[in-house]
């Protein structure tokens, strides 16, 4: 059977505030409950695409679409059971009784790196993996480390896609040069939990490494099913502002021109903290994705991300507050922070690590201890610092955005709390920013203006973006 998209227009004839009006088509005339209700949550912008409705399903009858939304599979095979609603993080997250659960801890929706009990610089011991993952090469070190220990008998990553070279691919990785192959961050929507559905019928236990919306699915799937719960041992939470529609990447990709059918392979960051994207060629060369051709002035990673966020974010992600990954056993990101110390030179590589739970703490200190890992402690205060200005406004965002989605009657999701309002020095500030995401709204013409901007008339805007941020991280 073919596949079909969860989403209105190939689903439903009519938008899911009247889930009666059904598609006439005889192929999918008749919807089970479930599947309304999911495609409700698709079609009001509460679909992370997460791939967790994918991931739990006990009979396969779901699958992710080209832009990672679930879609029907075979039909015939939904038992109507609902776990793909109950599981979704996008509609409900409960998150003081998520965090009650595996943290043990009050939640505070006001701390923004939420609770951790150690925080650290890090980076792997291995110059080899330090240099060509991302930041310090943690995430790595320590899944190499666990898998050969005999901690845990696999990891799902993402990977790259073998044919959209953009796109990530998530994967269970059984060896370590599976989880070497996965190395660098990936910008694009990944539907990562949807290779849930690989572990439920293997035994094993494993580590997950998601943005904190995969990470919201992880949490709430091993609630929901015994299976997932015993073999998902560790859950590493990546620090995330947003997702990148696919829309960016399509662009960006086509802005190489010929070099594009030369590619073999998309690297998302070349370099260390911030990096920048570079191709790979048939001869084994790399060529920067940006301005390839220029050298004085060459936009980073974070320059053009920085773009692409207030171009194509998904509607989701303006609504999700969690940056730091505060369900996660261990969080992990770039260090955006001064360095505590002078012979700390971020740009050699290192990650910001946040541990929530003893059972982290000590997997971290056992790396450590077998030359896996370095581990620089941060105290409180100075943990507290790090990626502060991304934090709060994501935070602030979502809380504006959701306050207003309930002013006008519209489903929002449920996170078991409503937000207070803020100072008015940061209303300010969030009018600013959302009116910098105007793009994200109104989505006609943003590829056009990424067109632009990855143009000659676009250069000179590029670099006075990268003198504000420049000014912005010294404040």
């Amino acid at each position: 059977m073919n596949k079909f998209s969860l989403r209105t227009a190939e689903l439903f004839r009519e938008p899911l505030k009247s889930p009666a009006r059904i598609s006439k088509s005889p192929q999918i005339s008749d919807p089970p409950r479930a599947l309304r209700a999911l495609a409700s949550i698709v079609n009001n912008d509460l679909c992370h695409r997460c791939g967790t409705c994918v991931g739990i399903c006990p009979t396969d009858a779901l699958d992710i679409d080209y832009c990672e939304y679930p879609s029907i599979k075979n039909l015939t095979a939904c038992t109507d059971c609902n776990l793909c609603v109950k599981v979704c993080p996008g509609d409900e997250f409960k998150a003081q009784e998520i965090a009650g659960e595996f943290f043990d801890c009050q939640y505070d929706i006001n701390d923004i790196h939420g609770f951790f009990t150690s925080a650290y610089l890090s980076h792997a011991t291995d110059n080899r993996i330090r240099q060509e993952a991302t930041s310090g090469g943690t995430v790595t070190a320590l899944l190499v480390h666990l898998l050969e220990s005999g901690a845990i008998d696999g990891a799902i990553v993402v990977s790259s896609d073998e044919n959209i070279l953009w796109k990530g691919k998530p994967i269970l990785a059984l060896s370590k040069e599976e989880i070497l192959a996965a190395t660098k961050s990936k910008y694009s929507i990944v539907g990562t939990n949807s290779v849930l559905k690989t572990i439920r019928n293997r035994d094993g236990r494993y580590a997950v490494v998601g943005l904190p919306c995969h990470i919201h699915g992880i949490q709430k799937a091993r609630l929901l099913d015994k299976r997932i719960c015993d073999r998902v041992v560790l859950t590493i939470g990546l620090l995330c502002h947003a997702a990148i529609e696919h829309d960016a990447f399509e662009v960006i990709w086509q802005s190489l021109g010929d070099y594009r059918n030369d590619a073999k392979k998309f690297i998302s960051r070349v370099g260390k903290h911030p990096g920048t994207p570079h191709v790979v060629l048939a001869d084994g060369s790399l060529m920067p994705v940006y301005f390839s051709k220029m050298r004085k002035f060459r936009p980073t990673s974070m320059d053009m991300i920085n773009i692409l966020y207030r171009l194509f974010t998904p509607a989701r992600c303006l609504t999700c507050y969690d940056a730091t990954a505060e369900f996660a056993d261990i969080a992990v990101g770039d260090p955006w922070m001064k360095s505590p110390a002078s012979d700390i030179d971020f740009y050699e590589g290192y990650s910001y690590v946040l541990t929530r739970n003893k059972k982290a703490q000590e997997l971290l200190e056992k790396a450590e201890k077998e030359k896996a890992l370095k581990l620089i402690p941060l105290n409180q205060t100075a943990a507290r610092t790090c990626n502060r200005i991304m934090g709060k406004e994501k935070r602030l965002r979502a809380f504006r955005l959701l306050t207003t989605r309930k002013r006008q009657g519209l489903p929002i999701p449920n996170y078991g709390f409503l937000p207070s309002r803020p100072k008015f020095a940061d209303r300010i500030h969030t009018e600013l920013n959302l009116l910098s995401h105007l793009f994200c709204f109104a989505k006609k013409g943003r590829r056009l203006l990424l067109r632009i901007m990855l143009s000659p008339a676009g250069y000179p805007l590029l670099w006075l973006n990268h003198l504000r941020r420049k000014y912005i991280m010294k404040k």
